[in-house]
């Protein structure tokens, strides 16, 4: 009698929801579109030549690095190596150190890099399942340097203990100017990467979730070195994404800004000439949208519309996944709950760019 109860229970609550979930993002999936809008390669203004933006100037020399062997990857196909390089700057991580995981090839001969940011100091799962779907799928055929970021850039804490407006403002400066040393330090790794022989430099490719899709597109926008970048769930100006996304931290600096009696549109108005340098669209017409997808939310209620749109334009049109989906349901596409289909589509889109 008791098994007999137990065999009639209802499904449990999670196998429900999950299965609801599949449902719900399966349908988001076969609902998106895609839109390619340039035509031929005259179209393409990218290809034009040009040099970097003053804010993302360096001097270029052989970069000094460490690194060891930590264990493997996905497969005995890969070693896992800790590397580290000094970061030219303030870059807000410990000891100012850029950190990544390398997982390295064992295969003979010279192979593609796949460069992962990270979400600094917020989510890890995105760029942990995009590191090892990339290992998964190339079978070896590509190296991947998921880069670690442990500390948010922005004083979140601070900005929220500030007295005044200009300190308010201040910390936001602070901010932005650990962004850009990031994205220098992002071409710096691509420098890195010309000095390895197990590298093919000519082949390198950058992956970004939401704001590591932000980064991605300005690195997009200064480095024609890249063969292929892909943005999930970015866009430009920071300013408008701050004054009106509805996650929990864009939320506490919204109501501190209040605090000082501004409306959103002051909020803005303020942020909007300090974060400009590294905003994607103030660099237009610099990125060859074949090399280029973008997948992103066209629910979503923290990259405001204008936002993306103007991502889009920065970028060269390239090909556009829109998902009918707010910002963070949007990745469940990449979980087995969405039949991991935002990572198929990915490698789709790079291994005839890097391995062909």
């Amino acid at each position: 009698m008791v098994s007999r109860k137990r065999n009639s229970r209802a499904p449990a609550p999670r196998i429900v929801i999950a299965i609801l979930g599949l449902a719900l993002v399966a349908a988001g999936c076969f609902t998106s579109h895609v839109r390619t809008p340039y035509t031929d390669a005259g179209d393409v203004q990218g290809s034009r030549s040009f040099e970097t933006a003053p804010p993302f100037t360096y001097e270029k020399v052989d970069v000094p690095f460490t690194n060891h062997v930590a264990g493997t990857g996905v497969s005995s196909q890969y070693e896992l190596r800790l590397l580290e390089i000094p970061s030219i700057g303030d870059n807000g991580q410990q000891d100012n150190l850029v950190t990544a995981k390398y997982y390295r090839s064992t295969l003979p001969g010279s192979h593609p890099l796949v460069i992962v940011l990270p979400i600094w100091g917020s989510y890890t799962y995105p760029p942990r399942k995009f590191s090892s779907s990339i290992q998964r799928r190339s079978n070896g055929a590509a190296h991947v340097l998921h880069v670690q970021g442990d500390t948010h850039l922005a004083d979140w804490s601070g900005l929220v203990a500030a007295t005044d407006e200009s300190e308010f403002l201040e910390l936001w400066r602070e901010a932005v100017e650990r962004q850009r040393v990031t994205i220098v330090d992002v071409r710096r790794l691509i420098d890195w990467a010309e000095q390895r022989p197990e590298i093919d430099a000519d082949r390198v490719a950058l992956i970004g979730c939401s704001l590591g899709a932000v980064v991605a597109g300005t690195i997009a926008t200064q480095e024609p070195r890249l063969a292929a970048t892909v943005t999930v769930m970015g866009g430009s100006h920071l300013h408008s994404v701050l004054a009106s996304c509805d996650g929990k931290r864009a939320t506490i600096v919204q109501e501190k800004a209040e605090s000082f009696g501004w409306s959103r549109e002051e909020f803005e108005a303020q942020l909007e000439p300090i974060m400009s340098v590294v905003d994607a669209a103030e660099y237009p017409d610099r990125v060859d949208p074949r090399r280029v997808l973008i997948i992103e939310a066209n629910r979503d209620k923290c990259v405001p519309e204008e936002a993306r749109e103007d991502f889009w334009l920065a970028l060269g049109r390239p090909e556009r996944i829109s998902m009918d989906y707010d910002h963070a349901p949007a990745f469940y596409s990449m979980t087995p709950i969405g039949l991991s289909w935002m990572r198929r589509r990915i490698w789709e889109f790079l291994e005839p760019r890097l391995l062909e």
